[in-house]
């Protein structure tokens, strides 16, 4: 007994002096700081800094706020007040995002993804646990080169165009679902949840055309599949909570245990195992068929393509993606590929519940295709269409934040002037190894100086001549933030936006949309992605109630 005292005395000493440098190294950055001069909000706590504030509301609209109170070039406290920059200056952001090896993600926001997704592996430390991500949302520098480079060929164009057939065969199927659901009462009209249709219609395409693998969420027997039932709990394990990202920033609280993490681990090991039997299957089909298509479902999926393009024969086998680094991208997929899109079609239906006069004009140039089937090209042709997801992604993005932290001292360019807090006009920002970034997604899609003043409405019709401005912006679409820009851009952007245009296609041809709930009600959370909720009914969860009626011949 007196030795497993001594040995629990020890580790507490050992973590308590871990805190003590960790607290050490933080007052050091915050002094040291060359941000110390910009303008900014006054701490709110000297543990949280402004943090709390940001997770109590929608922090998209409160840095907006700080942005037009202190200017465009400002600074916000973090945990144990670290300083962070936050610049919607489109020339500060472009430097960032296109040296975006110089600029990594931090190690705080790499180790909570990696929770969410599940890391390659976990390396234990006597006062520490470090996941290693090997998933390429987590990934850096050489490592995340060579998987964008394998990766690229199972997002081009050509590959997206294939897969258009599942995205709109699933859209169809919830179609007929909800019109039966129509059908059942009396006056035709149904009231339910667009988020909860929208999450499961996502699920199923990310399982088809990611892997090849049937969730069947849109099939309610009752019986959900172990991999649903396991994505399910990762995410109601993942939510948000100032205790997590504690966790993330200040390692040494990575070693408590919590109910929350190990139903994480659970339901990763589920998602690991079978991951492997998915990918085993891939490699023996591939390699039964020699690397070529065949199976309409099997040699289409996303899985299938990365194996296809890391055997191929122009990439050096000491380049190649390892099987653990392959199995990392499944649960990548399943984030990226289902919560973004379902979040921006539910937002989408918001907008024009709200705008019926939208509503009906898409619907019109919805319903004059004459097939319900269109192939990419015919969906990308309709220019109402396209304005509508435009401006719904530039208005409603699902991701309002990113962070990054900087890798080595650097002195950022402005295209503007902007005055620090003791007067000085400046017209850079120079910034320190460590110093943190955040890459207000939000404030730059919504920014009066480059949108107009109408910048916080939504007008579809904006996109028929958007203002010159807009080209400073260094999106890699669109001319919006969304999905970011440079060499960590959002690799499945054209697939998110191929599977946004066929639901919305399917659903606005089908039904009328209103919204249950008067549009002041509805207010976002951010938790991986923005979701709406109800202001008087927070503890119901993310919801958006709508009433749908089938349209009238």
């Amino acid at each position: 007994m007196h030795i497993v005292l001594q040995v629990l005395a020890a580790l507490v000493s050992a973590l308590l002096v871990a805190a003590v440098i960790n607290v050490a190294q933080r007052l050091y950055q915050y002094h040291s700081s060359p941000l110390k001069h910009l303008r900014g909000p006054e701490m709110s706590s000297l543990l949280w800094g402004n943090m709390r504030e940001a997770r109590n509301s929608d922090p998209g609209v409160l840095f907006d706020r700080w942005v037009k109170e202190y200017g465009s070039t400002i600074t916000v406290a973090g945990l144990l007040g670290a300083r962070r920059l936050l610049t919607a200056d489109t020339k500060a952001i472009a430097h960032i995002l296109h040296n975006a090896y110089d600029y990594p993600k931090p190690d705080g926001a790499r180790y909570n993804i990696a929770r969410m997704i599940g890391p390659g592996q976990c390396a234990f430390a006597l006062i520490n646990i470090y996941p290693i991500g090997t998933g390429i949302l987590i990934v850096e520098g050489h490592q995340h080169k060579q998987q964008r480079k394998v990766m690229n060929p199972a997002f081009a164009a050509s590959h997206i165009r294939e897969l258009t057939t599942t995205f709109l065969d699933k859209s169809i199927q919830l179609r007929d679902i909800l019109a039966a659901e129509c059908a059942l009462n009396t006056d035709g009209a149904l009231r339910t949840d667009a988020l909860s249709w929208l999450n499961r219609v996502t699920l199923d395409i990310i399982g088809l055309t990611g892997f090849n693998y049937k969730f069947d969420s849109l099939n309610d027997n009752g019986t959900p599949n172990e991999l649903n039932v396991a994505f399910s709990k990762i995410f109601s394990a993942g939510s948000s909570s100032l205790f997590r990202i504690m966790q993330g920033y200040i390692p040494i609280f990575r070693i408590v245990p919590t109910i929350q993490g190990a139903a994480m681990r659970a339901a990763q090991a589920t998602m690991s195992r079978i991951g492997y039997n998915v990918l085993n299957e891939s490699k023996t089909f591939l390699e039964a068929s020699g690397g070529e298509k065949g199976n309409e479902g099997r040699s289409r999926d996303l899985l299938s393509l990365l194996l296809r393009a890391n055997m191929s024969t122009d990439i050096p086998a000491s380049q190649r993606m390892s099987d653990e680094d392959v199995i990392a991208q499944v649960p990548t997929f399943l984030v990226a590929g289902h919560e973004t899109t379902a979040s921006a079609v539910t937002w989408l239906l918001y907008a024009i519940t709200e705008h019926p006069e939208v509503q009906q004009k898409l619907r019109e140039e919805l319903l004059s295709v004459t097939t319900e089937t269109p192939s990419l090209d015919e969906l990308n042709a309709l220019p109402y269409l396209d304005m509508v997801v435009r401006e719904t992604l530039r208005l409603h993005t699902p991701v309002p934040n990113s962070i990054r932290v900087a890798g080595k001292d650097d002195v950022i360019p402005t295209s503007k002037p902007f005055t620090d807090k003791h007067g000085f006009v400046r017209d850079s920002i120079s910034i320190k190894k460590g110093d943190t970034i955040i890459i207000p997604i939000f404030i730059m899609n919504t920014d009066p100086a480059i949108w107009g003043e109408d910048a916080a409405e939504f007008k579809p019709e904006r996109w028929e001549k958007a203002p010159e401005a807009v080209s400073a912006v260094p999106g890699v679409w669109g001319n919006i933030m969304t999905f970011l820009g440079g060499p960590r851009a959002c690799i499945g952007y054209r697939f998110s936006l191929a599977e946004t245009k066929a639901i919305v296609f399917t659903l606005i041809r089908a039904f009328e949309v209103e919204l249950a709930v008067p549009h002041g009600d509805i207010a976002k959370k951010t938790s991986v992605v923005q979701r709406p909720y109800l202001r008087d009914n927070a503890a119901a969860g993310n919801q958006l109630p709508i009433i749908i009626r089938p349209v009238r011949a």
